[in-house]
């Protein structure tokens, strides 16, 4: 009888242990399992944001990109006027040059042909010999000249009198090659002078009565930036969008798309 108590007692408390054992063991394990899914999770999250942060990145070199392009097009463009009006300035000199009137023989001559020279004769409007120094008026400015000379002083920062020389090409040449930039750049110079409603006014005509110029993404985008510092932010997103919409996978639209970031 004592026998099989031991005995009893002993298998009892084996498998006691035993249960003890894999209880531990149990626990053990989903505390691991419950750890590892932790990890898992923070690991998930950890991607994800690196994934966002280089889709930033990506639409921030992207832009650069289209910036830097829109500049060395920019470049390229002046470096090409500024040849163009080198060379008709220069084609206007020999014209000058040819037909400019015989200067008069010096006074020494005249005695020697037995001729009285003139005594305070007033210059001839037409003379070298004149006191003022003859200058280029606007109206005999070729239309590549007018417009060149406005495009300068914006581009040198000149905004208020680059917008009154794009006023006097307008005026001039109407119908000219260059009307739709100087719409644009006359919106430019509104923009960098904060004078919102007037850019806007510029850039809406590019938009009404030259939908198929070259400068209508461009002046989208400048009128997206004259919505948003007239405080129409709405109005500036919508802008914004619909040259992505419009024009996707061109520099401005990338610039666009860093701009809806900002707002």
């Amino acid at each position: 009888m004592n026998l099989r108590h031991t005995q009893t007692v002993t298998t009892h408390r084996s498998l006691y242990g035993r249960a003890f054992r894999v209880s531990v063991a149990v626990t053990l394990l989903t505390a691991v399992a419950a750890a590892q899914t932790a990890f898992s999770q923070s690991s998930n999250d950890a991607m994800s944001l690196l994934l966002d942060q280089n889709r930033q990145l990506q639409a921030e070199i992207q832009a650069l990109r289209g910036q830097l392009d829109e500049q060395g097009f920019e470049i390229k463009k002046l470096q090409r006027d500024s040849l163009n009006r080198y060379t008709d300035v220069d084609q206007r000199l020999s014209d000058l040059e040819v037909a400019a009137p015989q200067t008069a023989p010096p006074a020494s001559a005249q005695r020697a042909q037995g001729g009285t020279p003139a005594v305070n004769q007033a210059p001839s409007q037409g003379s070298p010999n004149a006191s003022t120094r003859p200058s280029l008026q606007p109206a005999v400015l070729s239309e590549q000249q007018l417009y060149q000379m406005a495009y300068d002083s914006v581009i040198n920062s000149h905004f208020e009198r680059s917008i009154a020389e794009f006023d006097q090409y307008l005026g001039q040449y109407p119908e000219g090659r260059f009307v739709t930039n100087a719409h644009y750049w006359k919106g430019q110079a509104y923009l960098y002078l904060e004078r919102f409603e007037e850019a806007r006014s510029a850039y809406e005509i590019i938009l009404e009565q030259y939908a198929d110029s070259s400068k209508l993404p461009d002046a989208m985008y400048g009128l997206g930036l004259a919505y948003q510092g007239m405080g129409n932010i709405q109005r500036a997103r919508q802008m914004l969008t619909d040259i992505k919409r419009r024009f996707p996978n061109t520099g401005v639209a990338n610039l666009a798309d860093t701009r809806l970031l900002s707002l």
